[in-house]
């Protein structure tokens, strides 16, 4: 996996690429916590290069949603491909995770 940011006006945007399973979660954590302790904002993440997500990958989207909820900030999820999607609506989560088809449609839905 890797990970890499970029601050935005609207929000952080990480891109991630490769698979998020459990062998990754928390180098996935590692790199947000980093990013996020130096700039409070809201969260992008462009899924875009997101080949493969597991249990473990769901509960890492789960445990950010929370952080950035408790600290008054929002997760959208961008560019999520049809396995990711797949994922999300066998664990229902498609109902949690705020989806968009673009990083700039998931940063026009903050306003």
């Amino acid at each position: 996996m890797n990970i890499t940011s970029e601050s935005h006006l609207a929000a952080i945007v990480f891109s991630i690429e490769g698979d998020l399973a459990s062998d990754q979660v928390d180098q996935f954590k590692r790199a947000i916590n980093e990013t996020l302790c130096e700039s409070q904002s809201d969260v992008i993440l462009d899924c875009a290069g997101l080949d493969h997500i597991d249990s473990a990958g769901l509960e890492a989207l789960l445990w950010l949603t929370d952080e950035l909820t408790q600290q008054g900030y929002k997760l959208r999820l961008a560019c999520v491909t049809k396995s990711v999607i797949r994922a999300f609506e066998i664990t229902r989560l498609e109902r949690v995770f705020n989806t968009n088809e673009t990083v700039e449609a998931a940063a026009r839905s903050f306003g």
